[in-house]
């Protein structure tokens, strides 16, 4: 990935039923290969819709090219819903989107009104990759978002 620039962003609290999707979660990396990371982690506060608690951290191209490599391939062979947007087809309340190296990898859910069902469905195998996914990317950004402002 020599100069190329890449954005993660994965999101909890995407299907939404008469009124909108509440975002739970927000963990967002967005870099370039040569100068690394920059890392936003944001949790709902409890009993808030709009309060969030922000972390933010760097990180270096060593710690995040094999997040990357290993997002990637795994994310090359999952479905997405068609159309887009129409039904959380991982069953998880949780998006991934991913752009790198002109790949270019997002699912959603339905928000508010909006819906219906999917062409395309997750096997068993592929919601067990993208949950292991999920989980990876939550414990990088534990892991690595540190410093913490309250917004």
């Amino acid at each position: 990935m020599t100069g190329s620039s890449f954005q993660l962003i994965l999101r909890e609290g995407i299907t939404g039923g008469f009124a909108g999707p509440t975002v739970k979660k927000v963990i967002e990396i967005k870099g370039d290969s040569n100068s690394g990371a920059t890392l936003l982690h944001a949790n709902l506060k409890p009993e808030s819709k709009k309060d969030y608690v922000t972390q933010t951290g760097a990180v270096s191209t060593e710690q995040i090219t094999t997040l990357l490599s290993v997002i990637k391939d795994q994310l090359q062979n999952l479905p997405t819903e068609e159309p887009a947007g129409s039904e959380d087809i991982y069953g998880l309340d949780t998006s991934i989107l991913f752009f790198a190296d002109g790949f270019q990898w997002g699912n959603g859910g339905p928000e508010g009104c909006t819906g219906g069902e999917s062409s395309r469905q997750a096997t068993p195998e592929q919601k067990q990759i993208f949950a292991s996914l999920v989980e990876l990317i939550n414990n990088f950004g534990t892991q690595y978002a540190t410093i913490a402002e309250n917004n």
